[in-house]
């Protein structure tokens, strides 16, 4: 959806719609900043709407989990609120602040991530073998060379290991994802792709998705946690870091069939490399 259409609000017996405007970024779906007015009280609202396009079906998203998740962690200070959920999309509140970048402390990155996995355990799980069967359903056939067909049965032949127990899992926190606030909190937004999950997989992405030493980043994690198998825990990040870069050399494919973005080829075709070398 790549303009956003009025008569969507016009039946919302909570909000007016006073502006739109589409927002930069934001991989998976092209969202727009809303100024809204609630029709009871005349308060003027700031809003992001989250379609439910052509992209949220390619890449297996579902608002209705993420408008749920958002309501059950209405009292976190980490998540914005679900202001509503129609058949086309969400409604969740603005978040006022700055995108992170990288003069955001690991430390504090980190933190999030540890806390996010304390927060009760969705109902609905990320299953990476089925994530990537629904991101190769989406790829065209053009994309899938030989090689890249091996090295998909590769993945999908994996039995795989049980780590530690589920956890909420964001499964995207990267500082793209993280807003700082002008009072010093820190905010988490774009719960697309939260679900249970290992909290190791979980903390592999955050580590890819970052750039972060591996080794670092797992000793931090586990002082947060209070955990003492350290090693048990940097032996599930390596186990799951070729995970990590065959769902988002998936994830790149998908989106460059979506929007026909080199850069996404590019990405998608580096990873690809980077995995042939494990398969053959």
């Amino acid at each position: 959806m790549n303009t956003f259409d009025p008569i969507l609000l016009a039946t919302s017996t909570q909000f007016q719609l006073l502006s739109a405007k589409p927002l930069s970024g934001g991989l998976s779906n092209r969202c727009w900043a809303l100024e809204l007015q609630r029709r009871q009280t005349g308060e003027t609202v700031k809003a992001v709407w989250r379609p439910a396009a052509d992209s949220t079906k390619a890449f297996g998203l579902s608002r209705r989990q993420e408008h749920h998740i958002l309501k059950q962690l209405h009292r976190s200070p980490i998540a914005p609120n679900s202001l509503a959920l129609l058949e086309q999309g969400l409604l969740v509140e603005w978040v006022v602040g700055s995108t992170a970048d990288e003069t955001l402390p690991d430390q504090d990155l980190l933190q999030l991530q540890a806390e996010i996995h304390t927060f009760p355990v969705p109902s609905w799980r990320l299953e990476p073998q089925a994530k990537a069967v629904h991101y190769w359903q989406h790829i065209p056939r053009e994309y899938k060379s030989l090689q890249l067909e091996q090295i998909h049965r590769y993945f999908q032949q994996q039995t795989l290991f049980h780590w530690f127990d589920d956890t909420c899992c964001h499964h995207d926190l990267g500082r793209y994802n993280i807003i700082c606030q002008p009072d010093g909190n820190k905010r988490v937004i774009d719960w697309e792709y939260a679900a249970a999950g290992d909290p190791s997989l979980d903390l592999t992405l955050t580590i890819t998705a970052n750039g972060l030493d591996i080794s670092s980043a797992v000793s931090t994690y586990c002082e947060l946690q209070g955990y003492s198998d350290h090693k048990r825990w940097c032996e599930a990040v390596q186990f799951w870091l070729p995970w990590s870069d065959y769902l988002a050399m998936l994830w790149y494919f998908v989106g460059a069939s979506l929007w026909q973005d080199t850069s996404y080829i590019k990405e998608a075709k580096a990873l690809q490399l980077k995995l042939a070398s494990i398969v053959e």
